[in-house]
């Protein structure tokens, strides 16, 4: 008889294609750095005012403090940012689609098409300024397995988004026929 559900081992695993994948926009790197330094504006700003309020005995403590917090922000806008962007790539494929981010730590993300629930560009006052958005694609397997690609043009993100809408109802039209 048949096996039928046979074993796949390292030998059997299809080749590794070196497929497309597509950076981001350049211009996120710019939405990153100010996003980084807003929140360092306002560590720095509660510092400020915690010094201020309860006066010169703190001074030292807080300023070691808001010096870490300058070193931090200063990695985080000129070595962070460029590396995030450079090292956040997609790639669409007929029935699914992947993003992959991470200079460090990496993280592969992959949805089939027959696992997406719905789609959404997003796009806050920065990335508007910059004229670049986010697609979300929302899976069945909830929060960890949603693909979120940021720093698209927003028109491309647009058709992205409409030409998965329309591989998802095309597979379940399928579906529905058999």
């Amino acid at each position: 008889m048949a096996q039928l559900d046979p074993v796949v081992t390292d030998e059997t695993l299809p080749p590794l294609l070196d497929e497309p994948w597509r950076p981001i926009d350049p211009r996120y790197c710019g939405v990153l750095r100010i996003v980084v330094f807003i929140y360092l504006f306002i560590i720095c700003l509660a510092g400020a005012l915690f010094v201020w309020r309860s006066g010169l005995v703190a001074l030292p403590v807080i300023g070691y403090l808001l010096g870490g917090v300058c070193l931090l922000g200063a990695f985080l806008l000129f070595v962070w940012a460029p590396r995030r962007v450079r090292h956040t790539q997609y790639l669409l494929r007929e029935k699914d689609v992947h993003i992959r981010v991470g200079f460090w730590w990496h993280s592969t993300t992959s949805a089939g098409n027959n696992r997406v629930q719905h789609t959404e560009v997003t796009q806050g006052p920065i990335e508007r300024w910059f004229g670049l958005s986010k697609l979300v694609v929302y899976t069945a397997g909830g929060g960890q397995s949603d693909v979120k690609i940021p720093g698209l043009p927003t028109d491309t993100a647009h058709r992205l988004k409409n030409y998965l809408t329309q591989q998802v109802v095309a597979e379940e039209l399928l579906d529905a026929a058999e």
